[in-house]
């Protein structure tokens, strides 16, 4: 399945891919396997998230900040993520939303995405799968998203 379209070509905009688990606690860990595959943060300034009870901004630590989200005592919080490889190839740096229920990818089409790089970022998708993510794709409208599901092996 080729998907370069849905990458190469850079029109400006930051499509989303989510990945949605049922069981909230799993997004931690679904965020620190973006660390074990290389990932570090390059969120201008380090990034922030919004502690709830106090009412106050913490500046972001790291994967383990997802445990508060996940739990509620934070609000979702957004980092830019560099050389996360699914395969062997580093992935261009992805946008990350961290929710509750959730990991929504944001990524800059352009140049950088090339046929390794695709196939990286779908390896990390297919393992976020195995840990019992959902994959879908609104940005791409239903035709799009097929095309995703169909390159991850789902139906």
């Amino acid at each position: 399945m080729d998907l370069s379209r849905y990458f190469v070509t850079d029109d400006g905009s930051l499509p989303e891919v989510r990945v949605s688990f049922s069981d909230p606690s799993v997004v931690p860990v679904a965020f620190k396997h973006l660390y074990d595959r290389g990932a570090r943060n390059v969120t201008v300034n380090g990034g922030y998230l919004w502690i709830k009870a106090s009412e106050v901004e913490k500046p972001f630590l790291g994967y383990e900040d997802a445990v508060l989200v996940a739990s509620g005592d934070a609000e979702a919080f957004h980092v830019v993520l560099a050389n996360i490889a699914g395969s062997s190839t580093p992935i261009p740096d992805l946008g990350v939303f961290v929710y509750e229920d959730s990991l929504d990818f944001d990524y800059r089409m352009g140049s950088p995405w090339g046929k390794d790089e695709i196939q990286s970022f779908i390896a990390l998708l297919v393992q976020l799968c195995e840990l019992g993510g959902q994959v879908s794709v609104p940005w791409w409208g239903a035709e799009g998203e097929q095309d995703f599901l169909d390159a991850l092996g789902r139906p």
